[in-house]
């Protein structure tokens, strides 16, 4: 092999080598130079050729994704107008609410106006009411001390006392009333060594009855016997208090203490004066007349015919 073969082989094992060579020559021949500046060029063009190609490639994935961006922005577009579809319904809805609730505050102010109507009629109602009350009882007090004269009146043909008229018919309005059993009477009484006019032990009630009040004596009686039967029997009983008359300034206070003390208070007439019309010996002219004025109370329903078969006295049980 000769040198140069050599040379050649050792050139193209090392290319670096070769590369030294060509430039050394180049220095030495200057048309070497030139042949090897037109290589270096075309090197050079080669390589931006392909940065080049490799630029268009990267241009070309960018319009790629551009080209996706629009198509996604389009999407968005589409949501958006289809949220704005939704934001017009929604007020169209929201719109149809407000009128709907503007119905129901007009609905509620005609409620209103017409419960503040109610509430005047109640109002006007109570008034009457309280009117009416006041009427019935002025009506009742002169009826219940109509009724008181007629008991003590009335006795007169009985042969009997006013206590026990009064029992006999205070019994047969408690029965009728359905206020004690049909096999029960009210019947004097004494209890821890107190006369109780009237008495009944179930349920348990304490009457006292007296035909004219000078003072507020007699309800504190009725009190006082009402605390020894309430210890005597462990309950509190009904009290009642009947007067057939007495001076206004009495029956004043009576009612008062009445009302106080939880007592019924029955024929107080307020005056001490006859309250039907009487004959010249100062007696009713008839048990009739005495019946139309008890008329209102069931009165005239009374078994009159049998007021003599009552006893002229009967038997008072003592209670220890």
């Amino acid at each position: 092999m000769s040198l140069v073969d050599e040379l050649i082989k050792e050139l193209e094992s090392d290319p670096e080598k070769a590369k030294k060579l060509l430039e050394k020559m180049a220095e030495l021949y200057s048309e070497l130079s030139f042949s090897l500046q037109i290589r270096k060029l075309a090197e050079k063009m080669s390589l931006m050729v392909e940065e080049q190609t490799k630029i268009w490639q990267e241009i070309s994935k960018i319009w790629q994704e551009i080209k996706a961006i629009k198509e996604e922005q389009t999407k968005i577009w589409q949501e958006i107008s289809k949220i704005w579809q939704e934001i017009k319904a929604i007020k169209e809805e929201q719109t149809k609410i407000w009128q709907e609730i503007s119905k129901i505050w007009q609905e509620i102010k005609a409620i209103k106006e017409e419960q503040t109507k109610i509430w005047q009629e109640i109002k006007e109602l109570k008034i009457g009411q309280n009117r009416l009350e006041r009427k019935i009882d002025h009506i009742y007090e002169g009826l219940s001390a109509s009724i008181m004269y007629v008991f003590g009146e009335l006795s007169q043909y009985a042969g009997m006392t006013f206590e026990e008229f009064v029992r006999k018919f205070l019994t047969d309005r408690m029965r009728r009333a359905g206020e004690i059993p049909t096999d029960r009477e009210l019947k004097p009484a004494v209890i821890e060594g107190e006369e109780i006019d009237a008495f009944l032990e179930d349920p348990l009630i304490v009457v006292e009855i007296t035909a004219h009040a000078k003072s507020p004596e007699k309800i504190e009686k009725l009190l006082r016997k009402a605390e020894k039967i309430r210890e005597a029997y462990g309950r509190e009983p009904r009290k009642i208090l009947i007067v057939q008359t007495a001076d206004k300034d009495v029956a004043k206070e009576l009612r008062r203490i009445a009302e106080r003390e939880d007592v019924e208070l029955i024929g107080l007439g307020g005056s001490e004066r006859a309250i039907i019309p009487a004959t010249s010996r100062g007696y009713p002219s008839s048990p009739s007349a005495i019946s139309n004025v008890l008329y209102p109370f069931e009165a005239s329903s009374f078994n009159f015919s049998s007021i003599n078969s009552f006893p002229s006295g009967s038997h008072i049980p003592k209670i220890t």
